[in-house]
């Protein structure tokens, strides 16, 4: 595991300087020979608010997936409705012969039994554990619960729990109708992922993508503490990751670590006016993870990361930090813009994505990553200002808000709209 820190600040009214810190932490991934095997368990909802198209996207996807494992790997298969049906029982690649035509075969039923699936999933987690190794549910739902444990409380509680037990959580959400809010919730929780799957086509990508991220671990339990030093008057992470506070120390719960995508955290600091030239401590940061050593075994890591800093006058700007501050703003003014829609304030939703798509255009950067955002944010100010924002539009917003927040490489562009 690896980290590096880059610091940029700037004077500010009093005197002081707001100080912007982006934080990078890397993971090595373990090569072919030494990865450690997955003990994964794909929960379906094949309830009735599932029929359809939903319910083809979720079993192509979930066939594809048990294809690519490696015959090392053990999956197991849950499928719920009212009731819940072990479609397979835990099993390594050379026991499971025609796994993927039994997934295809899965056809629709009744009610929402989602705490059910979810719980006989983690049982079958639990009989092939692998200690310090990957053991997550895949829950592929409308999250639309209405039998058995409903409460969204209850539920991202379950997720919460057995994470800390080792057993994650990714969600993958179908549908115009599904709640967005309680998967990502529950995978918040769970220590995993949460994907929405927009359009049929997308799914087997989507799948790939965890699939890949999950055989490219290098860390877990990647935890982030944020310390203000004795010439901070404050700190402010402007990534959204849970987090708890004691006394002045952050903690932010940064979750896996893949070797294919470092992950980011951007914190603002406030330093007092002062006429000493002398460094100056920001921070105290550290990180702690669980990593996956060359030989396949697993190892505490901790790093210590003391924030200094010598203001100059006019301050110093870093690019890639400044960069990374677009991008999170741009999230943030997402979701304010569906707050303001939700408010009725559709013209002020609108003016706002596409003044600051005017505010990415003229900045100082040449680069296809904010291209693509000013493209999308003129899209959705298009939407606001029309009042045509769909409930595929408000998924697909909060979705890519979700991403940049948590600094997830978004893999995919959205397909186009139909007119």
């Amino acid at each position: 595991m690896k980290t590096s820190v880059l610091i940029d600040h700037e004077p500010v009214a009093d005197g002081g300087f707001l100080v912007r810190a982006l934080l990078r932490i890397e993971g090595d991934p373990p090569d072919d020979k030494n990865r450690i095997p997955l003990n994964l368990s794909l929960v379906l909802d094949r309830s009735g608010s599932m029929w359809g198209e939903k319910l083809v996207a979720a079993r192509r996807a979930a066939a594809g997936l048990v294809k690519r494992l490696w015959p090392a790997d053990t999956a197991s298969v849950v499928a719920f409705d009212d009731d819940v049906t072990v479609v397979a029982a835990p099993a390594t690649g050379d026991a499971q012969e025609g796994l993927a035509d039994r997934i295809e075969s899965i056809g629709p039923g009744g009610c929402t039994n989602l705490s059910g699936g979810w719980l006989r999933a983690r049982e079958l987690l639990a009989e092939n554990t692998r200690e310090g190794g990957v053991n997550r549910v895949i829950l592929l739902t409308d999250g639309l619960a209405n039998v058995g444990i409903t409460d969204p409380g209850a539920l991202v509680g379950l997720c919460r729990d057995s994470a800390a037990k080792g057993f994650s959580t990714t969600t993958i959400g179908f549908g115009e109708d599904y709640d967005e809010d309680l998967l990502k919730t529950m995978a918040d929780a769970g220590g995993g992922g949460t994907y929405y799957i927009e359009e049929i086509d997308q799914a087997v990508g989507i799948f790939e993508e965890e699939l890949e991220g999950l055989m490219s671990l290098a860390a877990q339990n990647v935890r982030v503490t944020v310390k203000p030093g004795e010439g901070s008057d404050s700190v402010n992470v402007l990534h959204e990751y849970p987090s708890h506070a004691e006394g002045e120390t952050l903690t932010l719960e940064i979750g896996d670590l893949y070797g294919r995508e470092p992950r980011k955290i951007l914190m603002e600091f406030l330093l007092p006016p002062t006429d000493d030239d002398r460094e100056i401590e920001v921070a105290q940061v550290g990180v702690v993870a669980s990593v996956i050593t060359p030989d396949g075994g697993v190892e505490i890591q901790t790093i210590s990361l003391p924030l200094r800093l010598c203001p100059v006058a006019g301050g110093k700007v870093e690019p890639e930090v400044r960069k990374e501050i677009l991008m999170v703003e741009a999230a943030r003014l997402r979701t304010e813009a569906l707050e303001l829609r939700d408010a009725g304030d559709h013209q002020g939703a609108s003016e706002s994505l596409r003044a600051y798509a005017d505010t990415i255009r003229h900045s100082d950067f040449d680069d296809q990553e904010l291209r693509q955002e000013v493209s999308e944010l003129e899209e959705s100010a298009g939407l606001f200002e029309a009042r045509s924002v769909s409930m595929k539009d408000i998924k697909y917003m909060k979705q890519r808000a979700y991403s940049s927040m948590r600094s997830r490489h978004q893999a995919r562009k959205r397909i186009e709209r139909e007119d």
